[in-house]
Order: structure tokens, then sequence, then C-alpha cells
């Protein structure tokens, strides 16, 4: 009967160098599919925030909506009412006419690793229909002038774009449109280098 051979310690440490390396360009891909979905959820998280406030506005007859407001490097969100008819205004909220209903949150804090932003490696095209570029110092929240974003008694909302990243690669853009409330989710494809469905 023949005895079984083991490895020897230089043959083990070739197998694991080979592990390593095999790991070392497998993971980070791997990752990146992971962060694909969770970046995409964020934007979902968002467009279902975006139309649950649109019935809220409607139910209770008047403007509600949501403030963002950057803090340090993290750019939060609190929603807030319409306390005088006259709509949302920022110098209202700050001086209590317009009652805050819910304390800041944080896209990470509901979607881990995902936020408000724009990832680095741009520029690129505003989401349709904008027409401008983007690159990482930028906004990612886009209502004109304001930061606030208001939904009406009637259905109505502002218009604007709100984008979302993973902080590497990925990138998706939740587009409002003001008169119909209609709300698109857009996926910034790398390799094509254009938004798609």
């Amino acid at each position: 009967m023949a005895a079984t051979r083991g490895f020897t310690v230089a043959e083990l440490l070739a197998v694991l160098a080979v592990l390593a390396i095999a790991a070392a360009v497998v993971l980070p891909g791997a990752a990146a599919l992971t962060d694909v979905p969770r970046t995409q959820a964020g934007a979902r998280v968002m467009a279902g925030l975006f139309s649950a406030e649109r019935w809220k506005g409607v139910a209770g007859r008047r403007n509600v909506g949501f403030q963002f407001r950057k803090t340090g490097e993290t750019w939060t969100w609190r929603e807030v009412r319409d306390g005088n008819g006259n709509g949302l205004r920022t110098a209202e909220i700050a001086s209590g006419v317009d009652a805050i209903l819910a304390s800041d949150r944080a896209l990470e804090s509901l979607v881990p690793g995902v936020r408000l932003g724009i990832p680095p490696g741009g520029p690129y095209p505003e989401a349709p229909p904008g027409t401008d570029l983007l690159t990482e110092a930028d906004a990612p929240v886009r209502f004109g002038t304001s930061s606030i974003v208001s939904f009406g008694p009637f259905g109505s909302t502002t218009s604007g774009t709100l984008y979302v990243t993973d902080g590497r690669s990925g990138l998706y853009a939740v587009v409002l449109f003001g008169p119909s409330a209609r709300v698109r989710v857009w996926r910034w494809d790398r390799g094509a280098s254009r938004w798609t469905r």
C-alpha cells in the first residue's frame, strides 16, 4: 500500500500566495457588485419618501416637504410643514412659522454605505432633463436655488434632482417633475457614459 504524501512548507506557501493574489483581484470587483444594488436601494428609498410626502400634502391640504442641509460633509434632510399658507420658506422654518416635523436624517442611516452626493471621477452630465456638468464638489440637492422640496395640497411638487452615491463609482439620480409630481430614478452607466433607466 502506497503512503500518501503531504504538502511541503514551500508548496503550502506557494498555494497561499496564489490564493492571496486571486483574492486581491476578485474582492474589489465583488465589493463593487454589492455596491450597485445598495446605491440603487438608496435612490429607491428617496423616491419612496418623495412619493409618500406628496400624499401627506394632499391628505393634509397644505404644503409639506423636506429641507435638505449640509452638516460638515454629510447631507441630511428634515420634514417640515407650512404654517401660514404661503409655502415652505427657509426663513420661516428658522423662525418656527413653518413647523419642523422630524429631526435631520441621513441616507446612510437608512442604507449603510450610501449617501447624498456625487462620486469622484466626474464631471458627469446632469440627469435628464438637466444640461449642466457635475463634479464631486457640487451639491447633490438641485432644486433651483432652494434646498427645500415642497409637496402641495393639490399634488404638485418642486421640480429638481437629488443625487445618490456610494462614494466610489455608483451614481443614481431621483428626478421630480413639478406639475405632475412624477418621480423618475436614473442610473449613471459608467461603461456607456450615459444615464439609463
